[in-house]
């Protein structure tokens, strides 16, 4: 499998199957949480970046950043943003984006190596963003879907994936340089979505040797107890191949969830980062403790 490197302000994130599971936090996202539209409306993105310190304190390697949806231009408050967020966290940032210009102008101010996300098989669309990636030497997050919208058996998202790696080759882009989303479903409504998707997780990891990455909020859509089927979900994927989880590392649940998945599948060497997480949260509730009796 390749490895993909992402770089932040001072911290490089290593992605590949000899390393443990990468979180993208997934809070900083105007179009899924009300509380930072309403945030990034009103000017107050210290908010926002502080959402980004939440989640790198929990366990994040990376910080996703989407201003798509309120009522500021996304070309202004994109970049706008990702500075901020770039002053508060030195990891790497993930950028989702609505335009094309948005983009290009978060990606000039973005720190290091930035991941774009994210782009599909539908050429007028990938084109684009293949170049842009190209041009500031971002990776890329490779939707499995195209203009037909998102197949419902595994063999042909795999086949959408292997063609938007070939043409990422005619920019001088290749798998060190590609996440590629199988796409996440809720489970609710098809039975299939779940082993469709980590099919295509085992193919793509296996034959194309790509990294492969899941924003798994979306296997529990509408279902109650979301947060313990998240982790179910999370778990599974990662058992069929995934390596990057693109959720909520601030949710015990699903933080567990990733750590536990990475020590039985052999992930984490002697269940190390498993215990030192352990530690550090029983030295953090110790201090709290402290200070609460003090």
């Amino acid at each position: 499998m390749a490895t993909v490197i992402l770089k932040g302000r001072n911290r490089e994130v290593s992605i590949s199957s000899d390393d443990p599971t990468r979180i993208i936090g997934e809070r900083c996202n105007a179009l899924g949480y009300k509380a930072v539209k309403r945030a990034a409306e009103e000017g107050r993105l210290d908010e926002v970046a502080r959402r980004a310190r939440q989640q790198v304190q929990a366990g994040a390697d990376a910080v996703n950043v989407n201003m798509v949806g309120t009522s500021i231009p996304e070309e202004n408050l994109l970049p706008r943003a990702v500075e901020r967020i770039a002053v508060a966290v030195d990891v790497p940032l993930s950028i989702d984006f609505g335009s094309l210009a948005a983009l290009e102008a978060a990606l000039k101010v973005a720190p290091g190596r930035a991941l774009i996300n994210s782009t599909n098989g539908e050429i007028r669309k990938l084109d684009p963003v293949l170049e842009l990636a190209a041009k500031y030497r971002a990776a890329a997050i490779a939707l499995a879907c195209d203009e037909n919208g998102i197949p419902p058996d595994a063999a042909a998202r795999v086949r959408i994936v292997e063609r938007i790696l070939k043409r990422a080759e005619t920019f001088g882009l290749g798998a060190a340089d590609l996440l590629a989303d199988t796409v996440c479903l809720g489970v609710g409504t098809d039975p299939s979505a779940g082993p469709v998707t980590f099919e295509a997780c085992r193919r793509i990891s296996g034959e194309l040797g790509l990294n492969v990455v899941l924003g798994a909020s979306n296997a529990a859509y509408g279902l109650p107890l979301r947060k313990y089927l998240n982790a179910s979900y999370l778990a599974l994927a990662i058992g069929s191949g995934m390596n990057v989880a693109l959720t909520d590392p601030t949710l015990p649940e699903l933080r567990w969830a990733i750590l536990g998945a990475d020590a039985c599948i052999g992930r984490d060497e002697f269940c190390a980062n498993f215990i030192r997480q352990f530690r550090l949260e029983e030295k953090a509730q110790a201090a709290k403790e402290v200070t609460a009796n003090a």
